[in-house]
């Protein structure tokens, strides 16, 4: 028997044995929703991977080193455990992995503003599981060596360079304006971090209550040097943004061009500006408003569209789209033929944020591989990925 009719029967072995969800009025739970979810960026490049599903191996394509990175010369190949949800274990698929994810959501209004809080789990090369943090904010620069982690209570004072082989801190790098969120640049060298008047992760329908929780600006961090570059960056207030308290700078996939949700005086939901901080007039190729997370893929063939829930892959020299590839949204390219996106099992009844999983697929939607369980809002199955190249 070979590699794939072995792994194809062990995944369809493991779906006869699983039980139904655990909440079977999926339609009512979607309708308490309280508030989109916004996901990290992701980027996607170049790596090697072996092969575990629910922690049973199964014929092994590569090997991976403690921390989870793939050994030089290695065939591509999957880590999954389609029982698990969250993930204890690591999940990644080729290029890229799950680094970290947040959890144990919760949401609580007073004086009319919810606030959002969550717990921050973070893969440890050690244990080989994800852990949970004291960090309120983070994230894991390509390569899974290191972490920008900003301390518990946001906005936070300082933002710290977390090494993940030892678990400590090797740098603090002070910072003037307290900040809320914070990106590594895709080449990992540098730091866009977001600046809040207070705490970010807050809706209200009160503007005078939104301005108190408002972003204020954003710096441009070297990690080497420590150089930092502060510009300030309002949010809009004619009515679209207000209500919508984290509204994080990001990096465009390249690093060139940074992207500013809201920008000040109302007349774009997004714009994009230079590092010197200078308005650009278009977005970046397949990084418009309309561009799924995942974008292009690493060979340039094909794209993916959506909004922001749903998505489609079409074809960049036609522009074509590729039958059967519409649904839920796509996350990352594992590489030029494979996406991790979210999806419904066959046998189980989806919205958004209820009962879907991470699964991995080619661009027509077909050859699904589970990487991990269904997740469920408001239970302990609720949790988002942060997905990053190895």
């Amino acid at each position: 028997m070979n590699a794939d009719r072995l792994l194809q029967d062990t995944l369809r072995e493991w779906a006869d044995e699983t039980p139904p969800p655990p909440t079977p009025d999926l339609a009512g739970r979607a309708l308490l929703r309280r508030r989109r979810r916004r996901a990290t960026a992701v980027t996607v490049a170049a790596a090697a991977f072996a092969l575990l599903v629910g922690g049973v191996a199964v014929p092994v394509l590569a090997e991976i080193d403690r921390a989870g990175r793939p050994e030089p010369g290695r065939a591509i190949d999957v880590s999954a455990y389609p029982r698990e949800s969250p993930p204890r274990h690591l999940v990644a698929a080729g290029d890229v992995a799950v680094s970290a994810y947040q959890a144990d959501r919760r949401t609580t209004e007073q004086d009319g503003v919810d606030r959002t809080t969550y717990t921050w789990y973070l893969y440890d090369p050690g244990t080989q599981q994800y852990e949970r943090t004291r960090w309120g904010w983070l994230d894991v620069a390509p390569g899974m060596r290191r972490a920008a982690v900003l301390e518990q209570t946001l906005p936070a004072s300082r933002v710290g360079i977390l090494d993940l082989d030892t678990g400590k801190v090797t740098k603090w790098i002070p910072l003037q304006q307290e900040a809320g969120g914070v990106q590594w640049s895709p080449d990992g060298k540098r730091l866009v971090v977001t600046v809040y008047r207070g705490y970010p992760d807050v809706e209200t329908g009160d503007a005078d209550r939104y301005t108190s929780h408002a972003r204020t600006g954003y710096y441009v961090v070297d990690v080497d040097s420590g150089q930092k570059e502060y510009r300030p960056m309002g949010a809009s207030m004619d009515g679209r943004s207000v209500g919508v308290g984290r509204m994080d700078v990001r990096w465009s996939r390249d690093g060139t061009l940074l992207r500013v949700l809201g920008a000040p005086g109302g007349d774009a939901v997004v714009t994009w500006y230079d590092l010197e901080g200078r308005a650009q007039e278009k977005a970046p190729p397949y990084e418009g408003l309309d561009q799924a997370r995942a974008g292009l893929s690493p060979d340039g063939r094909y794209y993916t569209v959506g909004d922001g829930w749903t998505a489609t892959v079409k074809e960049t020299r036609t522009h074509r789209t590729v039958r059967g590839s519409s649904g839920s949204m796509t996350l990352a390219w594992a590489d030029s033929g494979r996406l991790v996106r979210w999806d419904c099992a066959p046998d189980r009844t989806c919205t958004q944020g209820m009962g879907e999983r991470l699964v991995l697929t080619d661009p027509a939607g077909r050859n699904r591989v589970p990487l991990t369980g269904p997740r469920y809002e408001d239970s302990p199955q609720d949790w988002e990925p942060l997905i990053t190249r190895r």
